[in-house]
């Protein structure tokens, strides 16, 4: 029985904060916020189902959402993670405006790899809600105003001017526009620092329609995030409180993350206004207003922390193998309850490479 340990086979786990990391980057890419009214009620945040198992508390007390209750993630037998990360700031440039990212958002996710599997990409797990659960956020107010986006002003489209008329009369939510990132394909290309995320955003107003986008499915914005430390963050670790009941099991935490890129193109508005994709002069407006679509000057910076919480026994060669990952950390989460605190030990960067490569 001993304490967690890095292994070069567990260089998994630092591809893995690099995964949470770009879930990072599509959630703070949601929340260009510069003001901060109450959100559209029927519209704020993502309902989840549970996890299938009762929160858990001391280290493992973040990972409120991770599928260990996936069949799949049973058969990740050689090592296992459940990732819990959050974007408290940053900034985006998209076309000609620049918001700075000030809504938290969390994200939570598993993934793991099978025995002799030290090949990229690692299969990653949703919670069991699916995908869109992987992250939970709000939309989040963009900088200009409806009538601003549409140069009201100087508007002669009649549905444009119509649109204006209704957004000036009542004000309010009419008169806002609102963002949330929404998820247009697999986390994929994922390395130890870097990874590619096809994300679109939904653009909220009543006036606006149910179906106005920034991207699509089939034309996404692709962003390939570069996960760096920024100045004071660091990595730590944390055995399981009981190393002789629960070994191989603990928390990898990451401090002061940075992920960025400057690199990624951006497509035009659509589908905006009452009568969705055939009110081309409403998108039109959009884009001018915008700069969109912007094959350059679009980038992102977001600042945060994630936690993994790991299993790595099948690769202990002191335990029965094989080893079943899932079932030993969810048994280290139900312990947990006990309120039984472990030691962090902290450790640099180089101090991580250095046991990263061995």
């Amino acid at each position: 029985m001993k304490a967690l340990k890095l292994r070069k086979r567990n260089r998994f786990l630092f591809a893995g904060a690099a995964v949470t990391a770009a879930a990072m980057a599509v959630a703070g890419l949601a929340a260009p916020a510069l003001a901060r009214p109450s959100a559209p009620a029927a519209q704020a945040g993502t309902t989840a189902q549970g996890p299938g198992y009762p929160p858990p508390k001391g280290i493992y007390k973040p990972f409120t959402n991770c599928p260990l209750n996936n069949p799949l993630m049973h058969e990740t037998i050689d090592a296992l993670a459940c990732v819990a990360g959050l974007a408290t700031s940053g900034s985006i440039t998209l076309g000609n405006i620049t918001t700075q990212v000030t809504e938290p958002v969390n994200v939570q996710f598993g993934f793991g790899f099978t025995p002799n599997d030290d090949n990229y990409p690692a299969p990653a797990f949703p919670p069991l809600a699916g995908p869109s659960a992987i992250l939970k956020t709000k939309p989040d107010l963009i900088p200009e105003s409806l009538t601003t986006a549409l140069s009201c002003d100087t508007a002669t489209d009649a549905t444009i001017q119509n649109i204006c008329q209704q957004a000036q009369a009542k004000g309010g939510i009419y008169n806002q526009v609102w963002a949330l990132a929404q998820e247009a394909g697999e986390l994929r290309n994922f390395q130890l620092f870097n990874w590619t995320q096809p994300i679109k955003f939904k653009l909220i107003n009543p006036l606006l329609g149910s179906n106005c986008y920034i991207g699509t499915d089939s034309d996404p914005v692709v962003v390939n995030p570069s996960l760096s430390v920024g100045p004071g963050g660091g990595l730590f670790i944390e055995n399981d409180p009981r190393i002789d009941i629960h070994p191989d099991t603990g928390v990898l935490g990451i401090n002061g993350a940075i992920a960025s890129d400057n690199t990624f193109s951006a497509p035009g508005v659509l589908g905006c206004g009452p009568g969705g994709v055939s009110n081309v002069a409403v998108d039109e407006a959009l884009n001018t207003s915008s700069g969109l679509p912007a094959a350059s000057g679009n980038s992102l910076t977001l600042n945060g922390s994630f936690l993994l919480g790991i299993s790595t026994g099948g690769s202990d060669s002191t335990l029965t193998q094989p080893q079943d990952q899932a079932s030993n950390l969810l048994a280290a989460f139900q312990a947990s309850t006990n309120n039984e605190h472990s030691v962090k030990h902290r450790i640099t960067m180089k101090q991580f490479k250095n046991k990263l490569h061995k």
